[in-house]
């Protein structure tokens, strides 16, 4: 007997493609009343034990009937079809005698077909129950997850896009720029006290963010798995973080001669380049790498190479800091380890992005050192 060949879990599954609110606790429920002897004496026990633990509105009680007939036209059709393959035997050979005059073939017991049709229901019918013990009994021991229906979301935890746009709008140079076009009250009351009139309001320019952000991936290789979060980072900072500026670049592993403006590693530019386009106390910049903690490697020379970038950062950056996707338990003995030691290093997590921003603010940040 295959499962999905068993009646009611048909049933079942086509009442839930149908829209009745069931779950694997009404399944489960209707089998324990099968154990308990509800509902198998005949068709119409079994509908009416159906209806009573399934069934909850006129609408929903229409479909059951529907398929519910469907099921037994179904098991009607199986059992005429292997009464039909049995080979006869002897004794139910048919007689080749000529019948006497006045005599009349005997008309079927009325009840006949649905007994049969009964009978194959319950022999099913056991066959669930039997089903249900080993699942039970397989599953004991485990904690049961309460049906639920599922939401579909693209967000990528344990930070969501919403918390990262949010994170983002820390980061702030707020600068006056443009036009004379914002009132300035202290001004304006300290001018009139002056002058014993209001002639004329005291103007300023608005405030605008200059924060210039670099954002520096690590892509491919051990960084595949995290390609969906790097995008999330780069969408967000670039169209919800309302910064003055901000740059994306690529690299693999670690930054050497070229950055590329495509994660497929195309359209290379020089580091000396990106870099003389930089004003100091203007750009932060954060770096996105797993810096060899996703291999569980230390790598000298990665580590040698990385702490030569960040010396050349040093008369063009004013803040820096590193977001990890890996978790920090995991950074000993790798070179992220290392790395921890000379730059700011944050796993991905809503306060870690949060900290990150801090120190690309200027804050002091505490952050633990690594052993």
């Amino acid at each position: 007997m295959i499962v999905e060949d068993l009646p009611l879990l048909g049933l079942f599954i086509k009442l839930r493609e149908a829209g009745l609110p069931l779950g694997i606790d009404e399944y489960r429920l209707l089998l324990r009343a099968l154990q308990s002897g509800f509902g198998i004496n005949d068709q119409n026990a079994l509908a009416r034990l159906c209806r009573t633990l399934w069934v909850k509105s006129p609408e929903e009680a229409r479909l059951f009937d529907y398929y519910f007939e469907q099921m037994m036209a179904q098991l009607d059709i199986n059992q005429a079809d292997s009464t039909i393959a049995e080979p006869l035997t002897p004794a139910h050979e048919p007689s080749t005698a000529t019948p006497t005059t006045g005599s009349s073939p005997k008309p079927p017991k009325p009840g006949k077909t649905k007994l049969v049709s009964s009978s194959k229901l319950i022999l099913k019918m056991e066959d669930e129950i039997q089903v249900a013990q080993a699942v039970r009994q397989d599953s004991q021991g485990e904690d049961e997850i309460p049906y639920s229906r599922f939401i579909l979301t693209d967000e990528y935890f344990p930070v969501t896009r919403r918390q990262m746009k949010q994170s983002w709008r820390y980061l702030r140079r707020m600068v006056r720029e443009g036009p004379l076009e914002e009132l300035d009250v202290p001004a304006t009351v300290t001018k009139i006290g002056q002058q014993g009139v209001l002639l004329a309001p005291v103007l300023v320019p608005r405030r605008v963010n200059r924060a210039e952000l670099i954002l520096l991936i690590d892509q491919d290789g051990s960084m595949v798995p995290f390609h969906a979060l790097s995008r999330r980072l780069a969408e967000t900072a670039l169209r919800g973080g309302r910064l003055g500026k901000a740059g994306i670049y690529y690299f693999h592993n670690c930054p050497v001669e070229y950055l590329y403006h495509h994660p497929t590693h195309q359209e290379a530019e020089p580091i000396h380049r990106v870099l003389d386009r930089l004003y100091f106390g203007q750009t932060t910049l954060l770096i996105f790498s797993d810096a060899g903690a996703a291999r569980g490697s230390f790598n000298p020379k990665r580590v040698e190479l990385t702490n030569a970038f960040f010396e050349r950062l040093k008369q063009k950056v004013r803040h820096v800091a590193w977001l990890n996707p890996i978790p920090r338990s995991r950074w000993q003995g790798t070179s992220a380890n290392e790395i921890a030691r000379f730059v700011p290093m944050f796993e991905v997590s809503r306060r870690g992005l949060d900290d990150a921003i801090a120190v690309l603010r200027g804050r002091l940040v505490h952050f633990k050192k690594l052993a």
